[in-house]
């Protein structure tokens, strides 16, 4: 969508809210519509009164996660993505989102719990394999991070360089060297 349409689409959604301001729907349609724009404070504000409006509204949640997530708010995209799950457990946007709220807060078990999950419900997702080896890479679980990585690459997903580097280091430490000596050796002693 151009910026143009965008700007069009937002005076719309605007003008929606501001005619039913008890409606969570048009709410939820202007706070992505920010969203799309670069408002993140407003945004996260609209999307945060269709929830409050209904608590039932999934999207509404799921567009709040991630707005959150991008702010670096981790624990309010957890929270946010949690409510959303409760009513659709296996809703994958949302346990991708919540997978990376748990990554960036620091809690390597359940971001595995997360995106196991994701790559269960939906194994064609290249970012959902990759974050899985991120998860298995912190666990010490190198075999695991080779195989999701492996299919992360094979469905098109590009990773992160320092997650190469770092798993190349692990292989190297991994690897054994043989050194011989002996009178064959040019060593001397």
């Amino acid at each position: 969508m151009s910026r143009l349409r965008e700007r069009v689409n937002l005076e719309k959604c605007r003008q929606l809210a501001e005619a039913n301001p008890d409606s969570a729907g048009a709410h939820l349609r202007l706070g992505t519509a920010l969203m799309k724009v670069g408002f993140a404070g407003k945004a996260e504000a609209s999307l945060a009164r269709a929830v409050e409006l209904d608590p039932t509204c999934i999207q509404g949640w799921v567009n709040l996660g991630g707005l959150r997530l991008g702010r670096w708010d981790f624990q309010g995209c957890i929270e946010a993505n949690r409510r959303a799950l409760e009513q659709q457990p296996d809703l994958v946007e949302a346990l991708f989102n919540k997978g990376l709220g748990h990554l960036y807060a620091g809690d390597t078990e359940a971001m595995l719990d997360c995106f196991r999950r994701v790559v269960e419900l939906d194994p064609g997702r290249g970012g959902g394999q990759y974050f899985l080896a991120v998860g298995l890479l912190a666990t010490g679980d190198i075999a695991g991070a080779e195989e999701h990585l492996g299919r992360a690459v094979g469905l098109g997903y590009s990773p992160h360089p320092d997650f190469v580097k770092a798993m190349e280091r692990v292989a190297r430490e991994d690897s054994v060297t043989v050194l011989e000596f002996g009178p064959e050796s040019k060593h001397s002693a």
